[in-house]
């Protein structure tokens, strides 16, 4: 994970953030708007601890959390069983 900065914020977990707030990112050199399209992110993540740190609301509010326990081998091969 990138190291906190001197006010607790994540540099490039924000430039993630501001993707998705803004759909791109300004040219320093040109001063425009680069306006990024069909770009999917997806995520994974444990708990914080163990050396994870702590995800701000601003970012996680962007994606849809997914949240289960661990579950034995046959209830797995039933539901994928049943998909196919």
């Amino acid at each position: 994970m990138p190291k906190k900065e001197t006010y607790g914020a994540q540099p490039p977990i924000e430039l993630i953030r501001q993707y998705l707030d803004h759909n791109g990112w300004y040219n320093r050199k040109d001063l425009q708007f680069m306006n990024l399209q069909d770009i999917i992110i997806l995520t994974a993540m444990g708990p914080p601890g163990g050396g994870r740190t702590f995800i701000t609301n601003r970012l996680v509010r962007h994606f849809n959390n997914i949240c289960y326990t661990e579950i034995s081998e046959s209830t797995i091969l039933q539901i994928f069983t049943s998909m196919i």
